[in-house]
Order: structure tokens, then sequence, then C-alpha cells
């Protein structure tokens, strides 16, 4: 019987896949996945066959690695970042009818690897918000912009800016402004690959013009601050515990 795993790959550096993910990548006898997310593990592929096409073709690709499972062949179907958080395994699941051979395997996502690079400005509650309206109406978008304002949370910022939509982003941290104040922003785009930009900022500050679809923005809480050029959000241990320097 064939086995399909459905693999998170990261940031895209083979050092940042799990070693479960680069185990079922090589003992598999096809790869499907996105163009871009097959370029970034290239070498690992080697000779194996692969299926793989562009932005609108998710359907098209879980059908494809279903029915090769279902013929008996072990398919890796790749990624970025983790195979859940809008990844593609809900899919293989809504897709997949009687076939039960299915492996979820997570990746490190956008949200984590971009926090690690600026700091730590994630250390408690956290929203990832995607600002692509392909799937989700921005008019529900901005419903939870509203709770991450009451909540005050750290936001992790996903597909914030495309050239066809290239104001969303702007809107969101006007609103983020105007509720919470002048909050502390990190810019990291292309994380862990090559052409990689770090930057900290504040919204009064924000670089909009390096920001693309290869860039996610955190934007911090009202307790976020900057300490030696890292973006640091307090969980609160200093406040709760006596210490000693």
């Amino acid at each position: 019987m064939g086995k399909l795993f459905v693999v998170g790959i990261g940031p895209g550096k083979h050092d940042l896949i799990t070693k479960r993910g680069l185990d079922a990548i090589l003992s598999s006898d096809l790869i499907c996945g996105y163009n871009k997310y097959i370029e970034l593990i290239d070498s690992l592929i080697g000779n194996k066959p692969i299926f793989s096409n562009g932005m609108k073709g998710e359907i098209e690709r879980v059908k494809f690695a279903l029915n090769k499972a279902k013929s008996g062949k072990t398919v890796s179907l790749v990624c970025g970042g983790d195979s859940s958080l809008y990844a593609l395994a809900s899919l293989v699941f809504e897709l997949s009818e009687d076939f039960e051979n299915i492996e979820i395997i997570p990746g490190i996502t956008a949200a984590l690897s971009a926090s690690a690079r600026l700091g730590a400005p994630i250390c408690e509650d956290l929203v990832i918000l995607s600002l692509s309206d392909l799937l989700t109406p921005f008019e529900i978008i901005k419903k939870r912009i509203d709770a991450i304002n009451i909540g005050d949370f750290v936001t992790a910022i996903y597909n914030p800016k495309s050239k066809k939509r290239d104001k969303y982003l702007k809107e969101v941290l006007e609103s983020f402004y105007h509720q919470r104040g002048n909050l502390i922003c990190g810019i990291v785009k292309n994380c862990e690959r090559d052409n990689e930009i770090v930057k900290i900022t504040k919204i009064t500050d924000f670089d909009y013009d390096i920001v693309d679809m290869s860039t996610a923005v955190i934007v911090g809480n009202t307790k976020t601050y900057i300490k030696n050029g890292k973006m640091i959000t307090p969980r609160g241990y200093l406040t709760k515990y006596e210490h000693k320097l």
C-alpha cells in the first residue's frame, strides 16, 4: 500500500527541516509541491520524479499526490513552513476519501523562524494573520484586526503585500497605531534564504517598499521593546519572581 507524507519544509534551509521530514523526502518515490518549494529542496530530490505547479494549482497538486499514493507509491507533498498552517494538510484530508495512509509532518512556520531572526518578539499569546484575500474576504480580516487590538496581541503577518494587493498592510498598521500606539515592528524578508533582510522599526518609520510575499512582518504588543538591537516581548518572569543579577 502506498503512503502520502505531507511535509512542512520550514524556511527552506535543509538544516531547518525536521529529521522526520528529511527522512520522508528521501524515502519517497515521488515529490509533489509548489514550484518555489521544489526549488528549495532540489538537491534532496535527486533523480526522483517531480510534480510541481504554481499558485491556484493546489487542488490539482493534492489530487495528483493522493492518486499516486493510492496506486502504491510513497509520495511526499511538500509545503513551505508548516504542513498545516496556510498549507495543504486540511485539503489532503478533505479530498482523501477512503485513503488513510497519510502522515502529516510539521515544519517551522514563518512566525517562528522570523521571530528567531529578530530576537524574541514572540513569547506568549500570538495571532498569525494572513492578509491574502484569495480565500478569506478582507471584511473578515478586518474583524480579526479589531480582535487583535482588543487583546493587545503580538501579531505575525503573512502574505503582507502583493502587486495587486498593496494597501492592506498599511491599513492594518494604521489601525494598530490608532488603537495601541507606535508599536515596534520586525520585517524579515527571505528568511533563512539568500538575500535575507532583517529590519526592526516602528509603525511610523515602516518601510513598505521592501515588503513582498516573501516577507513576514511581526508587530509587537504594547510591552515589546528593543534591547541591543533585538526585538523583545517580556513573558513576565522578572516581574513575577525575585531575581538577582
